[in-house]
């Protein structure tokens, strides 16, 4: 064997080992950033849903949001994504509503005194 030989052995299996890791690593990755993908739409959606509810029965901004959350995480779930931090699902819905705000005013929101 050929010092030549022995280089592009050794050249090979180093390259077959670090595809072998980024394939592993962008599987991982993928996984995530569908996640990401998803997570968009199902916050827009959500907060509004949440805001149609509160046309029907009082709830608080807090409460919407929170009911926009839970919305969230049980599609993700649902989905198949495991949601381990809860976080960035805050974070979308906050930025959702805050995309949306003409949108959702057009939906008359209950007062906490009327029945």
């Amino acid at each position: 064997m050929t010092l030549i030989d022995m280089i592009v052995t050794i050249l090979t299996a180093i390259i077959t080992a670090v595809i072998g890791y980024c394939g592993s690593y962008f599987v991982k990755n993928s996984r995530a950033l569908s996640m990401l993908r998803a997570l968009e739409p199902l916050a827009k959606d959500a907060v509004v849903a949440s805001q149609k509810l509160g046309v029907t029965e009082y709830l608080s901004g807090a409460m919407k949001k929170n009911h926009a959350v839970q919305a969230v995480v049980r599609a993700l779930l649902d989905a198949g994504f495991t949601v381990k931090d809860e976080q960035i699902i805050v974070n979308a819905v906050e930025q959702a509503y805050a995309k949306q705000r003409d949108l959702l005013d057009q939906y008359p929101q209950k007062d906490k005194g009327a029945e």
